[in-house]
């Protein structure tokens, strides 16, 4: 449930024996915006006549558009199958939640009434702030994978 990668397949009526062919030349033209590649710019890694892999080849294109790894495979006449995964966003989500968290922390200790503001909440006050941070820094990220 929590993978950063997914795996599924499309049913076409009829498949050209050329799919891959196109497929290919549609990413080489930008492929979800035909000839921008500024926050889109993919590459093809390997083609096949029953096969074609892509990724994200730059950081803004695995950042914008999250899609970083896309495998699609011919499975009979008609369908194919893919599985794209998008660890590099996962990491990048993980490691934004991470900083913002140690941020939050540096600043309640080291700004002037950051502790003090923390302390009116008696008890639970360090607490509550260690739990909240924790989970919007470790557990928010993975939900949002």
């Amino acid at each position: 449930m929590l993978s950063s990668g997914y795996n599924g397949s499309i049913e076409f009526e009829s498949l050209p024996t050329d799919w891959a062919d196109r497929i290919a030349r549609r990413i080489e033209t930008g492929l979800l915006a035909p000839g921008s590649r500024l926050r889109a710019n993919y590459g093809v890694r390997s083609r096949s006549a029953d096969a074609v892999s892509f990724s994200a080849d730059d950081v803004w294109t695995a950042l914008a558009i999250g899609l970083n790894d896309v495998e699609l495979r011919r499975a009979d006449n008609n369908r194919v199958i893919y599985h794209a995964s998008f660890n590099r966003w996962a990491t990048y989500v993980a490691t934004l939640g991470l900083v913002i968290s140690g941020a939050v922390l540096i600043a309640v200790l080291l700004l002037p009434g950051g502790r003090a503001q923390v302390a009116v909440y008696g008890v639970w006050g360090w607490p509550l702030l260690i739990i909240l941070l924790a989970s919007f820094g470790l557990v928010w990220p993975r939900v949002l994978v």
